[in-house]
């Protein structure tokens, strides 16, 4: 018999996340019903990476156009880009290591605060589970997660490989220069349309075949709810139908565009304005106030 104990994570999630459940259900009715306008849209390339503008209250919009392509995305505030940025560890805590719609997307701390929400995403997840296990997806996030040309290197032998590290940077250094660009420490990225399952003991992912799964014209899209600078790298694995090596991996055109509703930005997400201190600011005032537990007791 299980043991029964207090979910902490469960009930954070409960508690926090129905706040701001229903502007993510309003976009998605008028996502659902036709009823967003076209703003912008781009065909992007593979081996390049991308930045957009998402203004708050816009939609981004992912879609497949010929074969499916890993992206790998990553969210900064724009007013503040060194220092507040879309977190995988509050995201995943509050959500799931495989972001699915109606999910959102927090900052790091202290602002802890819902940047994105997935909105709608048309990839049939059920099919999915059906090929490759009950904890499989085509968006997840990993530890620190983004592939990289070190990575690469020990992997497959190549110097200097095209990877989502290089053109995440690649594109922070057009849109931000170099002074801003080399001050931030890459965040994990939210990947999509690319199938994993998390089916490793010790835990680990497998990174799975897309063939049959993703269709021409599937899409994920997310609602902003502050106005961000957005980073995309196409992966260079591709459509990771054969990854046995670099050379062999196809890559493939996507779609980026963004949309906001026909009379401007849609409804966002309030920002909950918490108190919690910059962590060094607060270790520099001395910890004042600290909220700690107890110190156990020798038996």
């Amino acid at each position: 018999m299980a043991q029964e104990f207090f979910d902490a994570g469960e009930e954070a999630k409960k508690k926090v996340n129905k706040r701001y459940d229903p502007y993510c259900e309003k976009a998605r009715e008028l996502s659902d019903g036709g009823k967003l306008k076209l703003v912008s849209e781009q065909i992007c390339e593979p081996f390049q990476g991308y930045s957009f503008e998402l203004d708050k209250g816009q939609v981004i919009r992912y879609e497949v156009l010929e074969g499916p392509q890993i992206i790998d995305t990553i969210y900064h505030v724009r007013s503040r880009p060194t220092e507040e940025w879309a977190c995988s560890y509050h995201s995943t805590v509050l959500g799931a290591m495989t972001p699915y719609e109606g999910m959102h997307y927090y900052s790091n701390t202290p602002w802890t605060r819902p940047l994105l929400s997935i909105i709608k995403d048309t990839v049939d997840h059920e099919k999915i589970r059906e090929a490759y296990g009950p904890n499989a997806s085509h968006n997840f996030i990993y530890n620190s997660g983004r592939c990289t040309s070190g990575l690469y290197e020990i992997a497959y032998g190549v110097v200097n490989s095209n990877s989502c590290d290089m053109n995440l940077k690649q594109a922070m250094l057009k849109r931000l220069g170099e002074e801003k660009a080399k001050l931030i420490n890459t965040p994990a990225a939210f990947m999509h349309f690319q199938p994993v399952t998390y089916d490793k003991i010790p835990m680990n992912l497998t990174y799975c075949p897309t063939k049959g799964l993703i269709d021409k014209g599937d899409y994920v899209e997310l609602l902003a709810h502050e106005d961000l600078y957005l980073f995309i790298s196409p992966c260079p694995l591709g459509d990771q139908n054969d990854t046995s090596s670099m050379e062999g991996c196809i890559n493939w055109p996507w779609r980026v565009a963004i949309y906001e509703g026909a009379d401007g930005p849609l409804e966002t997400a309030p920002d909950p304005h918490h108190k919690t201190t910059e962590p060094f600011e607060f270790i520099k005032a001395g910890r004042p106030n600290m909220v700690t537990g107890k110190v156990g007791k020798k038996s």
